[in-house]
Protein backbone atom coordinates (compact mmCIF):
# COMPACT_ATOMS: atom_id res chain seq x y z
CA UNK A 1 0.00 0.00 0.00
CA UNK A 2 3.01 2.64 0.58
CA UNK A 3 2.93 3.54 -3.31
CA UNK A 4 -0.23 3.55 -4.28
CA UNK A 5 -0.64 6.12 -7.29
CA UNK A 6 -3.73 7.11 -9.77
CA UNK A 7 -3.20 9.32 -12.57
CA UNK A 8 -6.55 9.61 -13.21
CA UNK A 9 -6.09 9.06 -17.32
CA UNK A 10 -9.34 7.36 -17.89
CA UNK A 11 -11.08 10.05 -15.72
CA UNK A 12 -9.71 12.88 -17.48
CA UNK A 13 -10.57 11.38 -20.86
CA UNK A 14 -14.59 10.90 -19.49
CA UNK A 15 -14.56 14.84 -18.38
CA UNK A 16 -13.32 16.19 -21.50
CA UNK A 17 -15.88 14.58 -23.50
CA UNK A 18 -18.29 15.40 -20.97
CA UNK A 19 -17.47 19.02 -21.08
CA UNK A 20 -17.15 18.81 -25.17
CA UNK A 21 -20.72 17.05 -25.77
CA UNK A 22 -22.10 19.75 -22.91
CA UNK A 23 -20.94 22.92 -24.89
CA UNK A 24 -18.59 23.90 -22.21
CA UNK A 25 -14.70 23.22 -24.69
CA UNK A 26 -14.54 25.35 -26.84
CA UNK A 27 -11.78 26.37 -29.42
CA UNK A 28 -10.73 29.18 -27.24
CA UNK A 29 -10.41 26.95 -24.08
CA UNK A 30 -8.43 24.41 -25.62
CA UNK A 31 -6.11 26.75 -27.43
CA UNK A 32 -5.54 28.40 -24.21
CA UNK A 33 -5.23 25.39 -22.47
CA UNK A 34 -2.64 24.26 -25.32
CA UNK A 35 -0.43 27.70 -24.78
CA UNK A 36 -0.31 27.24 -20.77
CA UNK A 37 1.49 24.02 -21.17
CA UNK A 38 3.66 25.35 -24.07
CA UNK A 39 4.80 28.39 -21.73
CA UNK A 40 5.32 25.64 -19.19
CA UNK A 41 7.49 23.72 -21.56
CA UNK A 42 9.68 26.43 -23.22
CA UNK A 43 10.18 27.48 -19.64
CA UNK A 44 8.52 30.80 -20.03
CA UNK A 45 7.34 32.57 -16.68
CA UNK A 46 4.19 33.79 -18.70
CA UNK A 47 1.92 31.76 -19.15
CA UNK A 48 -1.57 31.91 -21.64
CA UNK A 49 -4.67 34.23 -20.87
CA UNK A 50 -5.93 32.32 -18.37
CA UNK A 51 -5.87 29.57 -16.04
CA UNK A 52 -7.87 26.41 -17.39
CA UNK A 53 -9.09 25.74 -13.74
CA UNK A 54 -9.78 27.68 -10.68
CA UNK A 55 -10.42 26.07 -7.22
CA UNK A 56 -12.43 28.11 -4.90
CA UNK A 57 -12.90 27.74 -1.28
CA UNK A 58 -16.59 28.49 -0.98
CA UNK A 59 -16.74 27.39 2.93
CA UNK A 60 -13.75 25.35 4.61
CA UNK A 61 -16.17 23.83 7.27
CA UNK A 62 -16.71 19.86 7.31
CA UNK A 63 -18.61 17.22 9.01
CA UNK A 64 -16.69 14.31 8.87
CA UNK A 65 -14.05 15.29 11.13
CA UNK A 66 -11.26 13.49 9.25
CA UNK A 67 -8.23 12.04 11.70
CA UNK A 68 -5.65 13.74 9.20
CA UNK A 69 -7.05 16.64 8.33
CA UNK A 70 -8.72 18.34 11.59
CA UNK A 71 -9.14 17.60 15.28
CA UNK A 72 -11.50 16.19 17.54
CA UNK A 73 -12.75 19.70 18.39
CA UNK A 74 -13.04 20.45 14.09
CA UNK A 75 -9.86 22.63 14.13
CA UNK A 76 -8.42 22.75 10.86
CA UNK A 77 -4.36 21.66 10.89
CA UNK A 78 -2.29 23.93 9.88
CA UNK A 79 0.24 22.15 7.37
CA UNK A 80 3.39 24.78 8.12
CA UNK A 81 5.89 23.07 10.19
CA UNK A 82 7.29 26.42 11.35
CA UNK A 83 3.69 27.79 11.68
CA UNK A 84 2.72 29.07 15.38
CA UNK A 85 0.16 25.78 16.19
CA UNK A 86 -2.69 27.98 15.90
CA UNK A 87 -5.62 25.54 13.54
CA UNK A 88 -6.25 27.39 10.30
CA UNK A 89 -8.91 29.91 10.36
CA UNK A 90 -12.31 29.47 8.74
CA UNK A 91 -14.85 31.30 6.95
CA UNK A 92 -17.09 31.73 3.73
CA UNK A 93 -16.28 33.54 0.63
CA UNK A 94 -18.12 36.38 -0.43
CA UNK A 95 -20.51 34.88 -3.63
CA UNK A 96 -20.06 38.29 -6.08
CA UNK A 97 -16.63 37.53 -5.80
CA UNK A 98 -16.64 33.97 -6.78
CA UNK A 99 -19.07 35.03 -9.75
CA UNK A 100 -16.90 38.13 -10.33
CA UNK A 101 -13.35 35.84 -10.84
CA UNK A 102 -15.39 33.73 -13.01
CA UNK A 103 -16.93 36.48 -15.33
CA UNK A 104 -12.95 37.53 -15.50
CA UNK A 105 -12.06 34.39 -16.95
CA UNK A 106 -15.36 32.44 -18.76
CA UNK A 107 -14.18 32.93 -22.10
CA UNK A 108 -10.69 30.57 -21.05
CA UNK A 109 -11.68 28.81 -18.25
CA UNK A 110 -12.42 25.24 -18.55
CA UNK A 111 -13.50 23.88 -14.98
CA UNK A 112 -14.35 25.62 -11.87
CA UNK A 113 -14.05 23.82 -8.79
CA UNK A 114 -15.87 24.97 -5.59
CA UNK A 115 -15.15 23.51 -3.12
CA UNK A 116 -10.99 22.80 -1.53
CA UNK A 117 -10.64 22.33 2.07
CA UNK A 118 -14.08 21.01 3.57
CA UNK A 119 -17.48 19.44 2.81
CA UNK A 120 -19.28 21.23 0.07
CA UNK A 121 -22.43 20.17 0.58
CA UNK A 122 -22.33 22.14 3.30
CA UNK A 123 -22.18 25.50 1.88
CA UNK A 124 -25.40 27.15 0.95
CA UNK A 125 -24.01 28.72 -1.98
CA UNK A 126 -22.51 25.32 -3.38
CA UNK A 127 -25.78 24.92 -5.77
CA UNK A 128 -25.79 28.24 -7.27
CA UNK A 129 -21.95 28.35 -7.42
CA UNK A 130 -22.03 25.05 -9.76
CA UNK A 131 -25.35 26.77 -11.58
CA UNK A 132 -23.86 30.32 -12.55
CA UNK A 133 -20.54 27.84 -14.22
CA UNK A 134 -22.61 25.83 -15.81
CA UNK A 135 -24.86 29.18 -17.52
CA UNK A 136 -21.32 30.37 -18.72
CA UNK A 137 -20.03 26.95 -20.19
CA UNK A 138 -17.11 26.17 -17.36
CA UNK A 139 -17.27 22.72 -16.02
CA UNK A 140 -17.86 21.85 -12.56
CA UNK A 141 -16.15 19.41 -10.15
CA UNK A 142 -16.27 18.47 -6.44
CA UNK A 143 -15.50 15.91 -3.95
CA UNK A 144 -17.83 15.41 -1.37
CA UNK A 145 -17.77 12.72 2.15
CA UNK A 146 -21.61 11.50 0.79
CA UNK A 147 -23.59 12.14 3.89
CA UNK A 148 -25.29 15.05 2.72
CA UNK A 149 -26.42 13.75 -0.28
CA UNK A 150 -29.63 13.26 0.15
CA UNK A 151 -32.68 13.47 -2.18
CA UNK A 152 -33.19 17.15 -2.21
CA UNK A 153 -29.68 17.95 -2.25
CA UNK A 154 -29.22 15.30 -4.98
CA UNK A 155 -31.62 16.97 -7.53
CA UNK A 156 -30.55 20.17 -6.72
CA UNK A 157 -26.47 19.10 -7.85
CA UNK A 158 -27.96 17.18 -11.07
CA UNK A 159 -30.63 20.02 -11.90
CA UNK A 160 -27.02 22.74 -12.03
CA UNK A 161 -25.42 20.62 -14.14
CA UNK A 162 -22.32 19.46 -12.18
CA UNK A 163 -20.23 17.65 -14.29
CA UNK A 164 -18.09 15.01 -11.97
CA UNK A 165 -18.91 14.48 -8.49
CA UNK A 166 -16.38 12.44 -6.29
CA UNK A 167 -17.35 10.54 -2.97
CA UNK A 168 -14.70 9.54 -0.93
CA UNK A 169 -14.77 6.69 1.77
CA UNK A 170 -12.23 5.05 3.86
CA UNK A 171 -13.38 1.64 4.28
CA UNK A 172 -16.67 -0.45 3.21
CA UNK A 173 -18.34 -1.15 6.78
CA UNK A 174 -18.44 1.16 9.46
CA UNK A 175 -15.33 0.10 11.84
CA UNK A 176 -13.09 0.59 9.01
CA UNK A 177 -14.50 3.81 7.73
CA UNK A 178 -14.56 5.56 10.91
CA UNK A 179 -11.07 4.97 12.05
CA UNK A 180 -10.03 7.60 9.49
CA UNK A 181 -13.42 9.24 9.65
CA UNK A 182 -14.25 9.96 13.46
CA UNK A 183 -18.18 11.43 12.12
CA UNK A 184 -18.72 9.80 9.42
CA UNK A 185 -21.25 6.90 8.31
CA UNK A 186 -20.70 4.66 5.61
CA UNK A 187 -24.13 3.02 5.51
CA UNK A 188 -25.73 6.64 4.64
CA UNK A 189 -23.01 7.51 1.97
CA UNK A 190 -23.71 3.83 0.08
CA UNK A 191 -27.26 4.38 0.30
CA UNK A 192 -26.93 7.97 -0.81
CA UNK A 193 -25.23 7.20 -3.92
CA UNK A 194 -27.29 4.42 -4.69
CA UNK A 195 -30.21 7.18 -4.57
CA UNK A 196 -28.18 9.66 -6.40
CA UNK A 197 -27.48 6.84 -9.22
CA UNK A 198 -31.53 6.42 -9.52
CA UNK A 199 -31.81 10.10 -9.78
CA UNK A 200 -29.21 10.01 -11.98
CA UNK A 201 -30.84 7.43 -14.04
CA UNK A 202 -34.76 9.30 -13.73
CA UNK A 203 -33.83 12.73 -14.72
CA UNK A 204 -31.57 11.69 -17.80
CA UNK A 205 -28.32 13.76 -16.32
CA UNK A 206 -24.65 13.12 -17.62
CA UNK A 207 -23.06 13.57 -14.15
CA UNK A 208 -19.40 11.48 -14.02
CA UNK A 209 -19.59 10.04 -10.90
CA UNK A 210 -16.73 8.11 -9.12
CA UNK A 211 -16.36 6.36 -6.06
CA UNK A 212 -12.80 7.07 -4.43
CA UNK A 213 -11.30 4.92 -1.94
CA UNK A 214 -8.68 6.07 0.29
CA UNK A 215 -6.30 3.77 0.88
CA UNK A 216 -4.49 2.50 4.23
CA UNK A 217 -3.41 -0.79 5.44
CA UNK A 218 -6.24 -1.36 7.81
CA UNK A 219 -8.60 -1.14 4.96
CA UNK A 220 -6.93 -2.84 2.28
CA UNK A 221 -9.07 -5.81 2.20
CA UNK A 222 -12.16 -3.60 1.72
CA UNK A 223 -11.37 -2.26 -1.84
CA UNK A 224 -12.85 -5.50 -3.51
CA UNK A 225 -16.30 -5.27 -1.63
CA UNK A 226 -15.81 -1.33 -2.70
CA UNK A 227 -15.39 -1.83 -6.27
CA UNK A 228 -17.87 -4.58 -6.72
CA UNK A 229 -20.23 -1.66 -5.37
CA UNK A 230 -19.15 1.19 -7.50
CA UNK A 231 -18.92 -1.24 -10.58
CA UNK A 232 -23.04 -3.13 -9.32
CA UNK A 233 -24.24 0.69 -9.55
CA UNK A 234 -22.57 2.32 -12.57
CA UNK A 235 -19.88 4.16 -10.86
CA UNK A 236 -16.00 5.05 -11.68
CA UNK A 237 -13.81 3.32 -8.80
CA UNK A 238 -10.54 4.80 -8.09
CA UNK A 239 -8.25 3.79 -5.05
CA UNK A 240 -5.77 6.57 -3.89
CA UNK A 241 -3.17 6.86 -1.34
CA UNK A 242 -4.23 8.00 2.23
CA UNK A 243 -2.54 10.74 4.61
CA UNK A 244 -1.43 8.57 7.87
CA UNK A 245 -0.79 11.98 10.01
CA UNK A 246 -2.58 10.61 13.21
CA UNK A 247 -1.88 7.34 12.67
CA UNK A 248 1.84 7.39 11.63
CA UNK A 249 2.26 4.18 14.90
CA UNK A 250 -0.04 2.06 12.57
CA UNK A 251 0.34 3.30 8.96
CA UNK A 252 3.67 3.67 6.67
CA UNK A 253 3.57 6.91 4.90
CA UNK A 254 2.59 6.97 1.20
CA UNK A 255 4.12 8.48 -1.46
CA UNK A 256 3.46 9.28 -4.92
CA UNK A 257 6.74 8.44 -6.52
CA UNK A 258 10.29 9.96 -5.60
CA UNK A 259 9.82 13.91 -5.03
CA UNK A 260 10.33 15.77 -8.10
CA UNK A 261 12.08 18.67 -6.64
CA UNK A 262 14.18 20.11 -10.03
CA UNK A 263 10.70 19.52 -12.07
CA UNK A 264 8.99 22.86 -12.18
CA UNK A 265 5.34 22.55 -10.59
CA UNK A 266 2.99 22.85 -13.87
CA UNK A 267 0.13 24.17 -11.69
CA UNK A 268 1.58 27.49 -11.67
CA UNK A 269 1.49 27.61 -15.17
CA UNK A 270 -2.71 26.10 -15.36
CA UNK A 271 -3.90 26.56 -12.18
CA UNK A 272 -5.21 29.29 -9.55
CA UNK A 273 -6.81 28.87 -5.97
CA UNK A 274 -9.30 31.36 -4.34
CA UNK A 275 -9.15 31.20 -0.61
CA UNK A 276 -12.56 32.35 1.42
CA UNK A 277 -10.77 35.04 2.43
CA UNK A 278 -10.42 35.99 -1.10
CA UNK A 279 -5.92 35.33 -1.36
CA UNK A 280 -5.22 34.23 -4.49
CA UNK A 281 -2.86 31.50 -4.19
CA UNK A 282 -0.88 29.51 -7.04
CA UNK A 283 -2.19 25.67 -5.74
CA UNK A 284 -4.82 24.37 -3.35
CA UNK A 285 -2.30 23.04 -0.53
CA UNK A 286 -1.87 26.95 0.44
CA UNK A 287 -4.94 27.19 2.30
CA UNK A 288 -3.75 25.19 5.17
CA UNK A 289 -0.37 26.24 4.83
CA UNK A 290 -0.16 29.58 7.59
CA UNK A 291 1.89 32.14 6.05
CA UNK A 292 1.74 31.30 2.82
CA UNK A 293 2.59 34.15 0.44
CA UNK A 294 -0.37 34.97 -2.33
CA UNK A 295 -0.75 36.88 -5.50
CA UNK A 296 -3.11 39.72 -4.13
CA UNK A 297 -7.07 39.40 -2.89
CA UNK A 298 -9.99 38.77 -4.99
CA UNK A 299 -12.16 41.98 -4.34
CA UNK A 300 -9.15 44.54 -3.56
CA UNK A 301 -7.34 43.78 -7.06
CA UNK A 302 -8.08 42.61 -10.37
CA UNK A 303 -7.50 38.93 -10.71
CA UNK A 304 -6.73 38.33 -14.33
CA UNK A 305 -3.94 40.67 -13.84
CA UNK A 306 -2.50 38.56 -11.25
CA UNK A 307 -2.24 35.72 -13.46
CA UNK A 308 0.74 37.13 -15.35
CA UNK A 309 1.74 39.53 -12.67
CA UNK A 310 4.66 40.01 -10.64
CA UNK A 311 4.47 37.70 -8.38
CA UNK A 312 3.21 34.57 -10.23
CA UNK A 313 5.99 35.49 -12.86
CA UNK A 314 8.49 35.45 -9.74
CA UNK A 315 7.12 31.77 -8.49
CA UNK A 316 7.11 30.47 -11.90
CA UNK A 317 11.21 31.52 -12.18
CA UNK A 318 11.98 30.16 -8.91
CA UNK A 319 10.66 26.87 -9.94
CA UNK A 320 12.55 27.29 -13.23
CA UNK A 321 16.01 28.50 -11.87
CA UNK A 322 16.07 26.19 -8.68
CA UNK A 323 12.94 23.57 -8.58
CA UNK A 324 10.91 23.28 -5.36
CA UNK A 325 13.54 23.26 -3.28
CA UNK A 326 14.02 27.17 -3.06
CA UNK A 327 9.96 27.45 -1.47
CA UNK A 328 8.79 25.71 1.70
CA UNK A 329 5.43 24.75 1.13
CA UNK A 330 6.61 23.63 -2.71
CA UNK A 331 9.42 21.26 -1.34
CA UNK A 332 8.16 18.55 -0.18
CA UNK A 333 5.38 18.14 -2.20
CA UNK A 334 5.28 15.27 -5.08
CA UNK A 335 2.63 16.10 -7.31
CA UNK A 336 2.53 16.83 -11.06
CA UNK A 337 -0.21 17.46 -13.12
CA UNK A 338 -3.68 18.96 -12.46
CA UNK A 339 -5.44 16.69 -10.95
CA UNK A 340 -6.76 15.38 -7.39
CA UNK A 341 -4.28 15.58 -4.50
CA UNK A 342 -3.17 11.76 -5.12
Amino acid sequence: MSNITNKYTGLRTLIVIRLLLGGKLSVLKIWNAVVCYASLFLRRTKSGKSPFLINFELWNECNESCVFCRSESDDIFDCNPDGVGAPIPKGKLDYQSYLKILDSFANRLMMAIPYINGEPLMSKDIYKAIQAATDRKIGTLIASNGILLNEANSRKLLASGLDLLKVHISGFTAPVHSIQHRKGDVERIKNNLIRFMDLRRELGAKTIVMLDYIGYEHNHHEIDAARKFAFEHDMLFSIRPGNPRGMEETEPLQTTGPLPVDIPCDWLWTVLTIDWNGAVYPCCDHVVWSGAASYGMAGQDDVSMMWNGEDAVNMRKTHLTQGRTAIPICSQCPRQGAKFKF
